[in-house]
């Protein structure tokens, strides 16, 4: 209960802009009385069993400027921030990750002085990683601010102000899914314009990562077409019933594989989320240790069984609402670092190969016990 207080502190307010304002916690830590749901943080699914063979790949180091990348975009949903300095892309010259980086905001007010941001964008104080990154609001322009050479997505954002305040009810799937369908910046419409429309396309796993593998595949059929589910692992390291489901689902021309990780979704989890110091990960210091603790345990466990997929295919999108956008953060910027002889970076890295296209998972498919 006392973790579940100070975490409810530590998400007071933020403004999507780039100059820093002076923070008030006091409102939110007001806020904070009632279940361990109230927090919002927990979403539901219909679960499976899993097993996971653990096989190292041997890996060699790429010549040039830049790594070769084994993450190609990472695409975010309300996710909280995972380090003390913005992670950068090593495999990119600007050090940005292609993608978008999404949350929810609503202005309120007689002047539009009260800013209701989705709390889990704001949770804690680090920054983000460098990526172009989206201020989902309604009935009015979202801002956008690109990543670059010349701009770094602003990974300071949202900011918290004595105005501000986390709003938890901004978490879901709907308030992102109305936000983006009727998207404009500027004053011009903006869903169908890059990297916009992908993000939009993209939310639709973000959020089935809760959901069973045969409803998940039901409704790739239905609503994205040319796109199968062809691994899934279930990360069961909790004896209270914490499954962390981590899918793969491929484009059948492209051969494009979405690597999608999942919030969270079991009440034992929320240590996760404010277990929140800082500590070293796959040759990087101050990384958020429940985030941390999370990826390193799931590549320890089930990378094993998910990296033959992943070597096979063409390019490696990394897909996570919530917690899952967290752990998508890291895990692009491990795989993504040329730190070859770490061992953090061995237990999760792949070897790329042919790309090919792959058959459906089923139920004999996965297992992890």
């Amino acid at each position: 209960a006392m973790a579940r207080a100070a975490a409810c502190a530590l998400a007071a307010g933020c403004v999507a802009a780039a100059a820093p304002v002076a923070g008030d916690c006091s409102t939110a830590a007001a806020s904070c009385a009632g279940p361990a749901d109230d927090m919002g943080l927990l979403q539901t699914r219909q679960g499976a069993s899993l097993h996971a063979v653990a096989t190292e790949p041997t890996l060699s180091q790429p010549t040039g400027s830049v790594t070769e990348p084994l993450v190609h975009a990472v695409y975010t949903y309300g996710a909280p921030a995972t380090h003390g300095e913005p992670f950068r892309n090593a495999a990119s010259p600007d050090g940005c990750f292609p993608g978008l980086r999404s949350y929810t905001e609503d202005i309120k007010g007689a002047f539009g002085e009260i800013h209701q941001i989705d709390a889990a964008a704001m949770h804690n104080y680090y920054p983000h990683a460098r990526t172009p990154s989206l201020v989902l609001r309604w009935d009015m322009d979202s801002l956008y601010s690109p990543c670059d050479a010349e701009s770094d997505g602003h990974p300071e954002w949202p900011q918290r102000g004595a105005s501000v305040f986390h709003e938890w009810r901004l978490h879901q799937e709907d308030d992102y899914r109305s936000r983006f369908d009727s998207l404009t910046i500027d004053g011009q419409p903006a869903r169908d314009s890059e990297p916009f429309k992908t993000a939009r396309f993209f939310a639709e796993l973000a959020w089935k990562s809760y959901d069973s593998m045969e409803n998940t595949k039901e409704v790739l059929r239905e609503r994205m077409p040319g796109w199968t589910l062809v691994a899934r692992a279930d990360d069961r390291h909790d004896a209270g019933g914490d499954d962390d489901p981590v899918m793969i689902v491929q484009e059948e021309d492209t051969m494009d594989c979405a690597l999608v990780f999942t919030g969270t979704n079991d009440i034992s989890e929320f240590s996760t989320s404010t277990t929140q110091y800082g500590t070293g990960y796959c040759g990087f210091e101050q990384v958020h240790v429940g985030y941390r603790n999370e990826l390193w345990t799931m590549s320890d466990d089930i990378f094993g069984f998910l990296r033959p997929t992943l070597e096979q295919c063409a390019r490696v999108i990394c897909v996570g609402h919530s917690l899952g956008g967290a752990l998508c953060e890291i895990f692009a910027a491990c795989a993504n670092s040329g730190n070859f002889t770490d061992p953090d970076y061995q237990k999760l890295a792949w070897k790329r190969a042919t790309p090919r296209r792959l058959s459906e998972a089923n139920s004999t498919d996965y297992s992890f016990n």
